[in-house]
């Protein structure tokens, strides 16, 4: 795969990834003028334990799949989708049996509530989307963008149709946001089903390949965990030293700053792929430096958009309607300073090729475990003092700790150097644009002069080439 083909690809999962998330953006409207901030933060705190307990039943599977997956032959692609997925439901099953029997408990331990059906509702949605996983991860490694990216945009629209349908219409609870979640995740596992029956055959399990598999993917297990620390960290400390309505303002401002993660996102889903079929090829040249840095800049740009741009966006009324209600207006704030995390989070995966391809996952462990700690520690020096905006500054500083932790470790592994007076210029030029932000108090002129001095300067240091991205977009 040449960087042609990656630029290719990286737009069409970024343009995809953002319409599917999109998708589901569209519903903070409806939540934040449908719901009190308390019932807001139960559906946030039910958004953070689904990833969460999704971790521990896919236990790594999905990087072992698509490590193991790009590499093999077609004979032996049936042999690994098989193992794994026969893997994950001999987990899920048992998952599901347990979380019914244990629903009032767990329900009263997640959300502090009594409503034992978020917890059948959750265990169905987990079972559904582990098992859906896999054959997305297959529509990746296969190099299919277009057909990944059409279920996910799918699975968004059917959410989002539920959601308003159960919610408005039928004028349910946030139960009602639950169930359009569990149906969305239904749909998607018919959308796979193809995939799945063309590529199970029991005839090739194996117990050598699986203990293989499996002993790539249990370090994830652990890196997960922390990696999923690092995210529900903030929002439960908050719940146990404040209170629901605080976790509920905190998550709708969250939410707007995690928009960073989907320009990451999206170039991550070309990029695994592509480092995974490069192999030894991949130390040659200056093409890895390069890559880093123009990503970088490009999360630069909306990191500094979304600095001086987001109170007009949140500020918009369709049919009268903003996009948040007057209660969480608060937590504007709180936007740029969850995205400068996802920043920070795109410079840690732009680090993860060393630790891939010299198979050595523990340091995935060791890098989130230091940022979990970090971000732990900070939530309860800081939330004390400052609420929800001491939430943010640990988060953000936890991943900031957690990318460069993860520099220092890939530098030993990957025989090259980063571009460093490039990614300096353009770390301190988002620096100087929110130091000009809160000095001049959001100054239209001040903004707009910012923003064409960062574009100006990557051209000038040539950052990013005009005609490399022209041929990108030609292909």
């Amino acid at each position: 795969m040449s960087i042609k083909i990656l630029g290719k690809q990286s737009l069409i999962y970024g343009f995809g990834h953002i319409l599917s998330r999109l998708a589901t953006f569209l519903l903070l409207p409806l939540y934040t003028n449908h719901f009190t901030p308390s019932e807001y933060g139960i559906i946030a705190l039910f958004y953070t334990i689904v990833p969460l307990l999704n971790i521990i039943v896919r236990y790594g599977m999905g990087a072992a799949f698509l490590k193991n997956y790009v590499i093999s032959n077609d004979k032996d692609r049936v042999a690994v989708f098989t193992n794994v997925l026969l893997s994950l439901m001999s987990t899920g099953v048992p998952f599901l049996i347990i979380t019914y029997l244990f629903k009032d408990n767990l329900s009263q331990i997640f959300f502090g509530v009594t409503e034992s059906n978020y917890i059948i509702i959750m265990s169905l949605i987990i079972f559904f989307d582990s098992l859906s996983c896999i054959p997305m991860l297959g529509y990746r490694a296969e190099n299919k963008p277009n057909i990944f990216i059409m279920f996910s945009l799918l699975n968004a629209i059917i959410n989002m149709t539920f959601n308003f349908i159960f919610v408005l219409l039928l004028k349910m609870s946030i139960e009602g946001v639950f169930l359009g979640n569990l149906v969305a995740s239904v749909v998607l596992f018919v959308f796979v089903l193809p995939f799945i029956i063309g590529r199970f055959d029991l005839k090739y399990l194996s117990r050598a390949q699986w203990r293989v598999i499996v002993a790539f993917a249990v370090p994830f297990l652990p890196a997960g965990l922390f990696a999923m620390l690092m995210e529900v960290a903030d929002r439960y400390i908050l719940k146990i030293l404040t209170n629901l309505e605080t976790v509920g303002i905190y998550s709708a401002g969250y939410k707007v700053g995690v928009l960073m993660l989907l320009i990451a996102n999206a170039f991550n889903m070309g990029w695994q792929p592509y480092f995974l079929g490069k192999k030894a090829d991949f130390y040659d040249g200056n093409l890895y430096p390069r890559i880093i840095t123009i990503v970088l800049s490009i999360l630069g740009f909306f990191w500094l958009s979304l600095l001086f741009f987001v109170d007009d966006l949140i500020s918009i009324k369709v049919f009268g309607i903003s996009f948040f209600g007057p209660d969480f207006l608060k937590s504007l704030d709180i936007i740029p300073i969850v995205a400068l995390s996802y920043f920070f989070y795109g410079f840690y995966l732009l680090q993860t090729p060393g630790m891939f391809l010299q198979d050595l996952p523990k340091y995935a462990a060791w890098t989130r475990l230091i940022g979990a700690t970090t971000n732990i520690i900070l939530c309860f020096l800081l939330i004390p003092r400052y609420g929800a905006m001491g939430a943010a500054y640990s988060t953000c500083i936890s991943f900031m700790v957690m990318s460069f932790s993860m520099y220092f470790i890939n530098i030993t592994l990957i025989p090259v150097r980063l571009e460093l007076k490039k990614i300096m210029f353009i770390i301190l030029f988002m620096a100087l644009g929110f130091f000009l932000f809160h000095t001049f108090n959001d100054l239209l002129i001040i903004n707009v002069f910012v923003m064409l001095t960062y574009v100006s300067g990557i051209a000038i240091l040539d950052i990013i080439n005009i005609s490399n991205l022209r041929s990108i977009f030609r292909s």
